[in-house]
């Protein structure tokens, strides 16, 4: 997939429109795996390079940007969808029913620091709009709650939010 993203002028690559469908598909089913295995970082490590391939391939579309690849018209160029999708599933992931298994911890502690860093890495406009949205004082009480010897990394980290 990221052969053919590079190598778009190759007539055997796949279309842009294709190429959308098929990072969708793999942003739904990791976000499905992501709510089956609770509390595998592994999981959370291939989200984060999905979202890289978004932000480096469609986002800047929104932007007019020329990137190597602009979006048809499909959901998941729609930048304000993209960052309400991650959200959905930051929230679902941060419920912790039971404090006895580590997993839920877990689980709420990679959810956490992946919307950080995905508020980090975002072009400025979609970051503000992700940092609006998501609640950073929540996040922040949510890291302090489930680390606490980490206070100032999360200080430094959630500064902005």
């Amino acid at each position: 997939m990221v052969e053919d993203l590079q190598h778009s002028q190759d007539p055997n690559s796949l279309s842009s429109a294709e190429l959308q469908q098929l990072l969708k598909e793999e942003l739904d089913w990791v976000g499905s795996l992501i709510m089956r295995y609770v509390g595998r970082e592994a999981l959370w490590l291939h989200r984060r390079f999905l979202s890289v391939l978004w932000m480096k391939y469609f986002a800047t579309c929104d932007l007019n940007i020329s990137g190597p690849l602009c979006c048809e018209s499909t959901d998941i160029c729609d930048n304000s969808k993209f960052v309400d999708n991650e959200l959905k599933l930051y929230e679902a992931c941060t419920i912790i029913p039971d404090n006895d298994f580590e997993d839920y911890q877990a689980q709420a502690i990679y959810s956490a620091t992946y919307i950080i860093w995905l508020a980090k890495r975002m072009p400025e406009s979609f970051g503000v709009e992700l940092q609006k949205k998501a609640e950073g004082g929540k996040l922040k009480r949510l890291l302090e709650k489930l680390c606490p010897g980490k206070s100032f990394l999360w200080d430094s980290l959630t500064g902005h939010f």
